[in-house]
């Protein structure tokens, strides 16, 4: 498949941001919580703009196999005796059996949180969703009917995360993830087949993106401010939805702009997910703690955020060479991407 470079401009950029979300910060932190809103969806939109739609029922699960199921078991397994260092020193004693099993328990169960389980590496719930995503995929498209099952599903989905934030059953990331992005995963598969994405024109591009930029902004401060709960779910959609956008015509004004870094953490995006959380708090509990005496529950700043987020980022590129040299499995692929045809 021909490398589309905005894609891996997008790629890069949105999971260097995933990092900052993730690291404890004040509530309502600016602006971090802006991007928090849409940049999670915006995986799942360039994951349904890459799907391709010739069915192949051995050939689509070897894939899914190779690309999120292995990969998803890896980093699990690789973050268990991360958790358990980090169990033994938070506790100040080892886990019981009990203990030890329930989140080798979890990563079965999807990373949900049960009476017998418990998250473990919990953020590789983004590779259960989206394996979900393509199954179903798949299915509708064995249809004559794909897109009105496509939209259907889309608007039960829409109406499931409503009732999730309003309590109405337990909110387990594998069921919240899938049901408020994967109306932008079908939206995202949308855009290639009508092409709404392919043209480069720089000029109109700025000006759309500083118009869903203004949207997105405008949006973003009514949902966040509104506390009529109706009114602040149907402006949660738009917001994302306009967020998104502004990012993915940001993402095409750098398609000139070639860097052979950026292909490279584009192509190690699954070492980003899988690592990134562990390397967060290898850093916090393991030097900022002993060392700056930084306590564990410190709560970032915006600035601080970014500042642990970049040297995650940098951390993670010499291992994502390595491993895109030495084990390209482990990112989900089968060859160096270099090398591949």
């Amino acid at each position: 498949m021909q490398r589309i470079n905005w894609i891996d401009w997008a790629k890069f950029l949105a999971i260097a941001l995933v990092v900052p979300i993730h690291i404890p910060q004040g509530h309502g932190a600016q602006p971090v919580t802006f991007f928090e809103v849409f940049i999670i969806q915006a995986f799942f939109f360039y994951s349904g703009y890459l799907k391709k739609t010739p069915f192949d029922l051995k050939n689509n699960l070897l894939k899914y196999w190779q690309r999120l199921i292995r990969p998803y078991f890896i980093y699990n397994i690789l973050f268990y005796p991360y958790w358990f260092t980090k169990f033994y020193i938070t506790n100040q004693h080892m886990p019981t059996i009990i203990e030890a099993l329930e989140p080798i328990a979890g990563i079965f169960l999807l990373q949900t949180e049960t009476n017998i389980s418990c998250g473990l590496n919990s953020v590789t719930y983004f590779l259960a969703v989206l394996l979900i995503m393509h199954l179903i995929f798949d299915l509708c498209h064995r249809t004559k009917f794909m897109h009105y099952f496509m939209i259907t599903i889309s608007f039960i989905a829409i109406a499931l995360y409503t009732l999730s934030k309003y309590n109405c059953f337990t909110g387990e990331l594998i069921f919240v993830g899938l049901f408020k992005s994967f109306p932008f995963y079908y939206l995202g598969h949308l855009c290639k087949q009508y092409n709404v994405l392919e043209k480069i024109e720089f000029k109109k591009d700025i000006l759309y993106f500083v118009c869903f930029l203004l949207l997105s902004i405008l949006t973003f401060q009514y949902h966040a401010n509104e506390t009529n709960f109706s009114l602040h779910m149907i402006s949660f959609w738009p917001t994302v939805l306009f967020g998104l956008l502004a990012f993915t015509i940001f993402c095409k004004l750098l398609d000139s702009v070639h860097s052979r870094v950026v292909v490279n953490y584009s192509n190690g995006t699954m070492a980003f997910i899988g690592l990134h959380w562990m390397i967060v708090g290898i850093i916090r509990y393991g030097i900022l703690k002993p060392i700056l005496h930084v306590p564990a529950d410190y709560v970032y700043s915006p600035l601080g955020a970014y500042l642990l987020a970049l040297v995650v980022t940098l951390i993670l590129y010499p291992i994502i060479l390595f491993l895109l040299k030495k084990a390209p499995w482990m990112l989900g692929k089968q060859t160096n991407p270099s090398t591949e045809a």
